[in-house]
């Protein structure tokens, strides 16, 4: 007994240890080495070789670099055989071509059984798959050789049987043989039966659709029996798949696979369909098309193990087939023109339907915690026909794009044509009732979904999803309503005057109640005044009309939500209400004066005087409390028609001149308000601006009459600076003014051979000498004196280059010369001297 027990002793240390060196070696990193605890040993590399622990690292697991040897080595077998079958086929007669063949697939196939048995797994599925595809070899050379007659077969009608039986036999072989490849390399193969059998008959588009279908409905009930056997806990068939993992990994990839192939089978149903020529055709067309509509409404409603999302994608395919269905049967019903009606009025029908069931199902009904929605069971069907009808409805509305979007700026069109050339052209304005039914369509469903999903969340106020429908819903609303007339075939006149009322209805509806659902309204009439004024261009009066009207009722509207109580919204809107007013006035004034034969710079004081009136209006909606953003807003627009007006005026000077000065009078007029005390800098540049416009018309060219105004104007207000803001240096205050007139001056004066200019210039430089040394101001001395020398080298030049004409050549070398020694030999004194100089102007102010 004692022999016993410590023999079971040593084995439980020995135990300890080989763990303990395990989990060192596990936890070490990379090209570390695992030294090994006292008395425990150095662990050896797991399937042999040399080194101990923690050696040389691999950059290939084992697992892989098997996996890349099987592959390789199969691929090479699989190229073998059919280089045997290609090229060395024909040296044996027709029994030891069949012996080889048969034996080597018979090899490759009986393998896989004896290699499980001693557990080499992946090298038993790599010994299957080079067998399968040997099968179809045998197949390939099988045919040409011509055996059993054969080779009289269709090609497509002879590998439509080859590929199901091979399909069948390899789902089969991997079933009883417990191996993981065969299964999906059976269900991959199974897509070929039905397109090569639909070629051998000459099948069309209708009937490869009609083929790929059935095949997912084939894939989905082998799916529903695989899912219906796993879940019913059925240990040796989760076994024969691989396990639980290999289930699952199986099951994901037939969905996606059957999924696809059922889509791609619909989008060419579909397709053929919407472009066939003949009610035959269509008719045709149904048969695939009611085949998805079955496989989608089973899956949703018959495969209660399905994800979520898998079943209402197949109810939304379900939705779609049938749209595509109707509207393509009812195109030959319906009159020439109405075919895309016949598409949007199922999936308007279709959508509503689809909304109420996701009401009523609980889909839109918020958890009482709080959380996320929460999708019952039963609502699969509901969201999948919601968003799948939407969408079709959505598609149509694309396909009607283009003509509502040439009856929407057809009045624009020609209003280019009118204001370009100058006399009005034969128009026509016109709009087919099927584009306008498809809009009508497209807003009713979306009133219909935002009412649904308001009751079904209770509170459409805090519900984003209520708030998107609800305004998108008002965007579509406006142009189907406004476009109504032109459907009619009313006059433009009259659905121009439609228009505006519609948008001023609107815009008392805000004025009256600006506290209630604001977004909305606010929506319409941005997309309501848009339209009205662009569709008012195509007449001169209209033009007048509709700005006019629209920029006093902008100004009411920015007078009435710029309130102090108002949201942040309203606040919002009523700058943008008070700049679009201005605007307004600005593109009124160059309409009436275009109307009325004016030149652009005689229209621009028009605008002008807008600019002027905005300026205005901005300094009395700055005296209410609570308006100050508004008078801004307004503030600013006014300068953008100054500026155009400006522009307007650039081709002809005198006008320029006399609306830089008008503006110049306007800026100083504006400065008087004390937060726009800046504003003098402006005005006192548009006049100094107007002025140098009309020296110019006048033929000035002396620099001083451009340079003398903006010297007076500089000094004065720079003047006021240092008298209203202590501190202020010399530069600031007096820098630019003296230098304005000064530089200009003396660059003209190195060319004038006149000595007025000379004469003028240094004796205002010497006065600005004198006046910065009385004041100790450092910018008058400085620009002074450097004037004042620069002056007198100019006059010193000629005398100078008298005297060096006279002089010998080596007397200016020598001069130089000289001059250095001298500096050289007083270096010290004159240092001393400069830095007493430098200190001297930096204590001056």
């Amino acid at each position: 007994m004692s022999g016993l027990e410590a023999r079971r002793q040593w084995l439980a240390q020995r135990h300890a240890e080989l763990l303990a060196g395990l989990r060192a070696r596990r936890d070490a990193p990379t090209g570390m080495p695992v030294a090994a605890s006292e008395g425990a040993p150095v662990l050896a590399p797991v399937g042999g070789g040399s080194g101990a622990v923690g050696g040389p690292g691999r950059e290939v697991s084992a697992p892989s670099a098997r996996t890349a040897l099987l592959i390789v080595g199969g691929v090479l077998v699989v190229v073998a055989a059919l280089v045997f079958t290609v090229v060395s086929w024909g040296r044996l007669g027709i029994g030891g071509r069949a012996a080889v063949l048969l034996a080597v697939t018979a090899c490759a196939l009986a393998l896989p059984r004896p290699l499980r048995r001693r557990k080499l797994a992946a090298t038993a599925e790599a010994s299957a798959a080079v067998g399968l595809a040997l099968v179809l070899l045998d197949g390939f050379a099988a045919r040409e050789a011509g055996l059993g007659g054969l080779d009289r077969v269709g090609t497509a009608g002879y590998w439509a049987v080859l590929t199901a039986l091979t399909a069948v036999g390899a789902a089969a072989y991997g079933w009883w043989l417990r191996l993981r490849l065969p299964l999906p390399v059976g269900f991959l193969m199974a897509r070929l039966p039905g397109l090569l059998g639909t070629a051998a008959l000459g099948g069309t588009a209708v009937d490869y659709a009609t083929a790929m279908i059935a095949t997912a409905a084939v894939d989905f009930a082998a799916l529903y029996v695989l899912t219906t056997r796993a879940a019913a806990g059925h240990t040796g068939f989760r076994d024969r798949l691989g396990g639980d993992r290999t289930t699952t990994v199986l099951v994901k990839g037939a969905r996606a696979v059957g999924g696809g192939w059922a889509l791609l089978g619909g989008a060419l149903a579909v397709g053929h369909a919407v472009v066939a020529q003949s009610p035959a055709e269509v008719m045709r067309a149904w048969t695939p098309l009611g085949l998805l509509v079955l496989l989608g409404m089973a899956l949703c409603r018959g495969f209660r193990t399905l994800p979520f999302a898998l079943r209402s994608g197949g109810e939304g395919a379900a939705v779609v087939a049938l749209v595509v269905a109707v509207g393509a049967g009812l195109r030959y019903v319906m009159p020439s023109g109405w075919a895309v009606a016949g598409y949007a009025a199922p999936a308007a029908l279709i959508a509503v339907g689809a909304a109420a069931a996701c009401a009523w199902s609980g889909r839109w009904t918020k958890p009482a915690t709080g959380g996320p929605l929460a999708p019952p069971p039963e609502a699969a069907a509901a969201l999948g026909e919601l968003v799948a009808a939407s969408t079709a409805l959505l598609l149509t509305g694309v396909g009607v794009l283009p003509k509502l979007a040439y009856a929407l700026i057809r009045p624009v069109a020609h209003g280019a044509a009118l204001w370009h050339d100058g006399y009005p052209s034969h128009w026509n304005w016109q709009l087919a009732p099927a584009p306008l039914l498809v809009l009508w369509l497209f807003a009713a469903a979306l009133a219909a979904m935002a009412v649904l999903r308001a009751r079904a969340v209770g509170d459409q106020h805090t519900d984003r999803l209520a708030n998107a429908l609800h305004n998108a819903r008002a965007l579509a609303a406006v142009p189907a309503l406004l476009l109504l007339p032109v459907a009619l075939g009313l006059p433009y006149g009259w659905v121009l005057t439609a228009a505006a009322v519609a948008t001023l209805a609107v815009a008392a509806d805000v004025v009256r109640r600006p506290e209630a659902a604001l977004v909305p309204r606010l929506l319409m009439l941005a997309a309501g005044g848009a339209l009205t004024l662009l569709w008012s261009s195509a007449d001169r009066a209209a033009v007048l009309a509709v700005w006019g009207t629209f920029a006093a009722s902008a100004a009411v509207l920015a007078h009435v939500l710029s309130a102090p109580t108002a949201r942040p919204l309203a606040r919002a809107t009523a700058r943008a209400a008070g700049a679009f007013a201005v605007l307004a006035l600005g593109v009124e004034a160059v309409a009436a004066g275009t109307t009325a034969g004016l030149p652009g710079h005689v229209t621009a004081f028009a605008v002008l005087a807008g600019a002027v009136a905005a300026a205005c209006a901005a300094a009395a909606w700055h005296r209410i409390p609570g308006r100050d953003q508004v008078s801004t807003a307004v503030e600013g627009t006014g300068y953008a028609l100054a500026v155009t007006a400006l522009t307007l005026t650039a081709p002809h000077p005198g006008a320029l001149s006399l609306a830089l000065a008008v503006t110049g009078v306007a800026g100083l007029a504006i400065a008087l308000r004390p937060d726009r005390r800046r504003a003098a800098l402006a005005g006192t540049g548009l006049l100094i601006a107007s002025s140098w416009v009309r020296l110019a018309l006048a033929g000035f060219t002396a620099p001083e009459a451009y340079t003398l105004p903006v010297t007076a104007a500089a000094l004065v207000i720079g003047h006021r600076r240092r008298t209203s803001t202590p501190g202020t240096g010399s530069w600031p205050a007096y820098g630019a003014g003296l230098s304005a007139t000064m530089l200009p001056s003396l660059a003209a004066t190195w060319s004038d051979e006149n000595w007025v200019r000379p004469l003028l210039l240094g004796a205002a430089a010497l006065l600005a000498t004198v006046v910065g040394v009385r004041t100790r101001l450092q910018a008058p001395l400085v620009v002074g004196s450097g004037v004042l020398v620069m002056v007198g080298l100019h006059e010193l030049a000629p005398a100078v280059v008298q005297v060096l004409g006279l002089l010998p050549r080596w007397a200016p070398l020598a001069a130089a010369g000289l001059l250095l020694l001298l500096l050289g030999a007083t270096y010290e004194k004159r240092m001393d001297e400069a830095r007493r100089l430098r200190d001297t102007v930096r204590s001056m102010r």
